[in-house]
């Protein structure tokens, strides 16, 4: 495994596929916005905040897998992993370096995570996207395929957190003060802050000892 990490590395820069011809209409036709489908993968150590919660029961579906590197750290340690990339040259790339090392426990979809029904056996979703802008379709699609877990740096842009999914959200109104975190993908605080930001979450994956409240409607869900 070592070698195809080795081979996977050295392609990084070449995977890049965001500066190609074509890559703008490909973006604008899977609704990737901003930089949602450019290709950078994260360090060892966000890596290892996702491998730690990860264990020989799971079967995890990663959202956005890029070149592979994490689910196949991932299928090391679950029962079985589904990595999901919309991007096919990035994903035919990934394959390629990986050839005959592809463990039969991982289970590659080159296909758009918006639009793909998500197996109903997951119990951990994966989702390492900085810039993710469909933040509440994912969530959605994950409770209703019964998902227990997301494991994500979409919302606090660093680190990595564990989104319990089966827990029902507060309602936006009940929170009097304090951090809160949104299905939408927001972030926020009520009232006075006693923490600050960068002490709630850091990039080591930290929290506060008051963790936020999750709710299900706070004011960036609402229409402008």
């Amino acid at each position: 495994m070592k070698t195809v990490m080795r081979r996977l590395e050295a392609g990084t820069e070449e995977n890049r596929v965001q500066f190609r011809e074509g890559f703008e209409a490909f973006a604008a036709r899977h609704e990737l916005m901003d930089w949602e489908g450019w290709f950078s993968p994260y360090d060892e150590e966000t890596y290892n905040l996702v491998l730690q919660n990860i264990g020989p029961d799971d079967i995890v579906i990663e959202i956005g897998a890029g070149d592979l590197r994490l689910a196949l750290q991932l299928a090391e340690r679950a029962r079985r992993v589904y990595a999901v990339e919309v991007n096919p040259l990035l994903v035919g790339a990934a394959l390629q370096a990986v050839g005959f090392a592809l463990p039969r426990n991982l289970w590659v979809i080159c296909a758009n995570a918006l639009d793909i029904p998500f197996p109903a056996d997951i119990t951990v979703a994966v989702l390492l996207m900085r810039h993710c802008q469909h933040f509440r379709r994912y969530v959605d699609k994950l409770r209703a395929a019964g998902c227990q877990r997301l494991l994500t740096n979409a919302r606090w842009r660093s680190g990595v957190e564990s989104i319990d999914l089966t827990r029902p959200g507060v309602p936006f109104g009940e929170v009097s003060e304090g951090w809160y975190a949104c299905r939408c993908g927001a972030v926020g605080h009520v009232g006075p802050s006693t923490v600050p930001f960068d002490k709630l979450r850091t990039g080591r994956g930290e929290q506060a000892d008051t963790p936020p409240v999750e709710v299900i409607d706070c004011p960036a869900c609402r229409p402008v």
